[in-house]
């Protein structure tokens, strides 16, 4: 899957335990009040309807206040958090990590303790990153989906698999992610040829799959590195087909334009953040209870409604969410999970190589 900004598409993920009941007593909710804990988040759209929407039902449900700090994408991120730590203190005492920070800045996070976070406990445990204690390093709450987009007038009927990308019927039609790293091409690739992510595990293998990757340079005849140039082609009917994101798919055929988006036999490729702890924090006891509302069917909801991202939780635990904006953001097909680690070893290389194998597109 593309690596995609979560201020444009995320989802606040999570299913709680029997009805979502917040550990703390009332009591300590009203100690907790006076304070707030800081929280940061990728800024623009996703923050904003984080603040309007998700932020004040916490207040209410606990009294405890959210103080909102944006976050920039990417790593430098968490190496400014590591200097305000080591400074005494810490910038924000919760931050959204995705899955490549989480793996490369450990120690800026306090491991979760999962006896006070109970909700924790409905998040598909696949999704969650432990350190060597097996212990959470945080929790998931963020999900989008990549999937088989596809143009509704010039293929009636949808793809059933990721396999089909490489059809003959689609040379010169497809629009994919360039950077190898990003797209997960080569956990789709895993997935359909090869059974799942465990080929990806050695240097042969990787080259196995990007060589199988490579198949599709004829079909595709945009390699993007700006998605909105594929979406621009793919509403103009330039493009018919390709790999996106199932959320914007969703958007764009509500106003009108012919595109589906498929989730295919594999899966759609699942991408999300978590929110951790950060080291120095004072309030860990109010950071918890922030996480474990955070991953209850109440905030799921919440959030699902109100900025169309998908819960990871099963469907079955958000008895109050419509089938309308469970469909507009997620699925109940168990989804293809990237090989995170490969890419944060090994990035640097598979971007080369794959480079090498586009070079004459």
């Amino acid at each position: 899957m593309i690596s995609h900004p979560i201020n444009r598409r995320s989802i606040l993920k999570g299913t709680a335990a029997a009805g979502g009941v917040l550990a703390a007593p009332s009591v300590l909710r009203r100690a907790w009040a006076a304070e707030p804990i800081k929280v940061s988040s990728y800024g623009g759209y996703f923050e904003d309807m984080l603040s309007q929407y998700a932020y004040p039902a916490f207040t209410k449900e606990t009294g405890i206040e959210i103080e909102t700090i944006s976050q920039p994408g990417g790593f430098q991120w968490f190496v400014t958090l590591k200097s305000s730590i080591a400074a005494g203190s810490p910038a924000v005492d919760v931050t959204m990590a995705a899955q490549g920070s989480m793996r490369r800045a450990t120690e800026v996070f306090i491991p979760l303790d999962e006896t006070n976070i109970p909700n924790l406990q409905n998040v598909h445990d696949y999704l969650i990153l432990r350190n060597d204690m097996g212990s959470p390093i945080g929790a998931p709450v963020l999900a989008w989906y990549a999937t088989f987009v596809t143009n509704t007038e010039r293929w009636p009927d949808p793809p059933v698999s990721w396999g089909d990308a490489w059809d003959p019927k689609f040379e010169g039609e497809l629009g994919w992610g360039r950077n190898v790293s990003s797209s997960y091409l080569l956990d789709i690739v895993a997935a359909v040829y090869h059974g799942g992510n465990d080929i990806l595990n050695t240097d042969e293998g990787l080259i196995t799959c990007m060589e199988k990757a490579a198949e599709l340079k004829n079909n595709v005849r945009l390699w993007f590195n700006d998605e909105g140039q594929f979406q621009a082609m793919l509403q103009s009917g330039e493009l018919t087909a390709g790999q996106y994101y199932h959320d914007v798919t969703w958007v764009m055929a509500t106003d009108g334009f012919p595109v589906r988006s498929t989730f295919p036999k594999e899966g759609g490729v699942i991408d999300y953040g978590s929110w951790c702890i950060v080291q120095g924090s004072e309030k860990v006891d109010v950071c918890n209870e922030f996480i474990n509302w955070s991953v209850s069917p109440e905030a799921q909801t919440v959030i699902t409604d109100n900025l169309w991202t998908a819960p990871i939780l099963p469907r079955g635990m958000l008895p109050d969410l419509s089938d309308e904006a469970f469909g507009r953001a997620s699925s109940t097909i168990k989804p293809i999970v990237p090989s995170y680690q490969v890419y944060v070893e090994k990035g640097d290389w598979l971007d080369e190589k794959w480079e090498e194998y586009l070079a004459d597109v």
